[in-house]
């Protein structure tokens, strides 16, 4: 744009011209500089324009990539949840019993109480040897073969051989006495679980308090199983002490039970003893017909088999000492385990008296002693 502006001189053209021509370089001048500013000023407009979208695209490329960081490490950390994924549990008892079956409702009501929840958190693959010992094995490599990433035992015999065969899964046992007293040369670093200290002593005094003539047991068992045979070891040393003799008749199947107790009823013997054998127990009726017949009084370690016709029952809380040991099924799948309380005693006992099997066995119970039962059926 050039502006022209009339400068009057005197009568002069060239003066006029002259004024004429300058103020026409100066608007150009003008323009010249004036062009260059707009067009720095453009640039520089530009230049910040592409400024912010540099920033406003890297912070765009870096917000995505944080998302994206944030989704992985929230994904990670929920499959990290025990809680928030599947999980597969094996499980393993030795036979079908109430007794061990109030052990197994405990363990999983402790697995349930703590978000374990078989077929919604967990997936349980159930398995029951039927009182077959040449079974467990088969069934424990049949589960460590399905990938359980834990593996629950329910009895002595089946704690031992989880013990000897099972190296990479944690195991958890319950209703078991402990590797040191079924003579386990190690205990593995996966074995976790709850035993039975088996209160000899206390069982012998019960015995005496309820038959203080007291001379001579009878006790059919299964050397097979190693939990019978540590338990007549125990008893036969408190017995021993208190100068009672403790006779023993073999078992080898539920087959043979009615020929051990006649057997051990022709030996004069003031009671009959099972102890922590899962054969016997399982023809324990018989033996009670036995008991009642001969009237020879019958005391069990386990109190919940007094239900199948023992005169009392005097052990472990097979319910309590079930849900015991889910809790430690539960810290080995939240990773809270630790090397100082592995393996610990059960914490809680019973003792039932059935007075009708007290009776036709004829058995007589103190006031004192029917006091101390935590249960009378």
């Amino acid at each position: 744009m050039i502006l022209y502006r009339e400068v009057k001189a005197p009568n002069k053209s060239h003066s006029n011209i002259t004024a004429m021509m300058k103020t026409k370089t100066l608007a150009a001048c003008c323009h010249y500089y004036l062009m260059r500013i707009i067009s720095c000023f453009q640039i520089s407009i530009q230049m910040q324009f592409k400024s912010i979208f540099s920033y406003r695209n890297k912070f765009l490329k870096m917000s995505r990539i944080s998302l994206l960081f944030i989704a992985a490490l929230l994904t990670l950390l929920a499959s990290c949840d025990p809680a928030q994924r599947n999980i597969t549990i094996g499980y393993i008892q030795i036979t079908q019993d109430p007794v061990l079956d109030a052990a197994k409702a405990g363990v999983f009501r402790a697995l349930s109480d703590s978000g374990f929840i078989d077929g919604s958190t967990i997936t349980v693959l159930d398995n029951n040897a039927q009182g077959d010992l040449a079974m467990i094995n088969t069934i424990l490599l049949s589960l460590q073969s399905q990938n359980a990433d834990l593996i629950i035992t329910n009895s002595t015999p089946c704690m031992v051989a989880a013990a000897q065969t099972v190296r990479t899964i944690p195991v958890v046992f319950t209703v078991a006495f402990s590797p040191e007293q079924v003579d386990l040369k190690t205990t593995p670093a996966n074995l976790h679980g709850v035993y039975d200290p088996l209160k000899a002593s206390e069982f012998a005094d019960l015995m005496l308090e309820c038959i203080p003539h007291l001379k001579r047991i009878g006790i059919p068992y299964n050397n097979a199983e190693p939990n019978a045979e540590y338990s007549v070891k125990m008893l036969r040393r408190e017995f021993s002490v208190r100068g009672i003799t403790l006779v023993t008749a073999p078992v080898t199947s539920t087959n043979d039970i009615l020929q051990a107790g006649q057997y051990l009823a022709s030996q004069q013997i003031d009671a009959m003893v099972v102890a922590a054998d899962n054969t016997v127990y399982l023809g324990l009726q018989v033996l009670a017909k036995l008991a009642s017949e001969q009237k020879i009084p019958m005391f069990v370690t386990d109190p919940l088999q007094a239900e199948k016709g023992a005169a009392i029952g005097f052990g472990a809380n097979y319910e309590h000492w079930g849900y015991q040991s889910g809790l430690k099924a539960v810290e080995i799948l939240k990773g809270r385990t630790s090397a100082a309380d592995k393996i610990e005693p059960i914490v809680s006992y019973d003792l039932i008296i059935n007075t009708k099997a007290c009776s036709e066995q004829g058995l007589i119970i103190s006031e004192k002693v029917k006091n101390k039962a935590t249960r009378t059926l």
